[in-house]
């Protein structure tokens, strides 16, 4: 049995893990692999490091969040006020957020959503997502890079299916495609699998994991569907859409998750950009941060001395494309499989937001060691 100490380490390094993705790996974002090299990162991480050791905090530099952070934020203000999730509610933080701060780099897409839960008093907080791209929703990563609280939030329940029904619902107050929210229960799976982890990680048993995971997911919709067309059809390796935008079934990206994650010689950042995608649909950068948490828990040439959290945020950054996002996706789950203790304190103190993180998080730990 996990200790508590050992527990609120995890939920704790998950929270901050993923803001110090977000504040360093923005510093790159839209910059492709074959102009970032893991020696261009460990600069800027030299930069980090060495900003935390001034004493005056007006003269020290911190490192901003971006909309990732703002969002997950929302999500687990929202849970920890309701003790659960209340989409009007969290609709209402997440718009309120935006025109406070819009200047946290928000997509244009994501503004119209804000932009009508406004303006009809988030009465349907769900309608205004839906009715994007001629009702075939977004299939970008907003809903993954925030997902995070949710995962903790959930953890008491030790039930899949209790953390995807509410990571369906917290994903489609702003993206209802079927790859955005398949993208974010991936990720979630993914933090819930490192909160309960220990010891060595291990490559194929993790993947095997969350490919069961994954799987589940993907045959109950397809009976769903089925089912919905009231007809029997095959059902392939791609995943359908109204919107003709089609998609491997993140069933078999995990198969490449693992192929790249144990490939050796490692694969070069140009070569997983086209595999598993560092761009800002959910099933072209979820697999990368998943990918870099994995891959970090092995040696990586030139980050010699680094632990694997460390590691997973530079290869994570190295991979260049929405590099605060896949970063923070990655940091997630770093965080939580290796605890706080695991993350610099340098990174700690040049970061944004660091101490609310952590209030989060044991708010949220509470909340799971609760009797109520």
């Amino acid at each position: 049995m996990m200790s508590g100490e050992t527990l609120i380490s995890k939920f704790k390094g998950a929270l901050v893990g993923a803001v110090l993705g977000d504040c360093i790996g923005s510093i790159f974002e839209g910059l492709w692999a074959k102009s970032i090299a893991i020696e261009k990162v460990l600069k800027k991480v030299d930069k980090v490091e060495s900003e935390a050791e001034k004493t005056d905090d007006e003269d020290r530099k911190i490192w901003e969040y971006t909309d990732d952070t703002a969002m997950a934020r929302s999500v687990a203000k929202s849970l920890i006020e309701k003790k659960g999730l209340d989409p009007k509610h969290m609709a209402q933080m997440f718009s309120e957020e935006y025109f406070k701060e819009p200047f946290r780099g928000y997509g244009g897409g994501v503004i119209t959503v804000f932009t009508k839960l406004k303006e009809s008093h988030y009465l349907d907080p769900f309608r205004p997502a839906a009715e994007q791209f001629d009702g075939c929703g977004s299939y970008g990563n907003g809903g993954a890079m925030r997902i995070v609280p949710a995962s903790l939030f959930a953890y008491k329940e030790n039930d899949p299916k209790t953390l995807t029904g509410l990571v369906e619902q917290v994903t489609k107050l702003t993206h209802t495609h079927p790859s955005a929210v398949d993208g974010a229960l991936l990720q979630s799976y993914a933090v819930d699998l490192a909160l309960r982890g220990s010891g060595e990680l291990k490559i194929e048993s993790f993947c095997d994991e969350l490919q069961k995971r994954m799987k589940e997911r993907e045959e109950s919709e397809a009976k769903k569907d089925k089912k919905k067309k009231g007809k029997e059809e095959d059902q392939p390796d791609m995943i359908k859409t109204s919107s003709d935008f089609p998609s491997l079934a993140y069933t078999e990206i995990i198969d490449e998750i693992k192929k790249c994650a144990l490939q050796d010689p490692i694969p070069t950042s140009e070569e997983i950009s086209e595999r598993l995608g560092t761009d800002i649909a959910a099933y072209r950068s979820v697999p990368a941060a998943v990918y870099s948490f994995l891959r970090a828990s092995t040696d990586i040439n030139k980050l010699e001395g680094r632990n694997p959290f460390e590691k997973t945020i530079i290869l994570a950054i190295s991979l260049g494309g929405d590099t605060d996002t896949i970063a923070t996706m990655a940091g997630a789950i770093a965080g939580a499989w290796y605890g706080l203790e695991t993350i610099p304190q340098s990174w700690q103190r040049s970061c944004e937001a660091v101490d609310d993180a952590l209030t989060f998080a044991t708010e949220l730990h509470k909340i799971n060691t609760s009797d109520e």
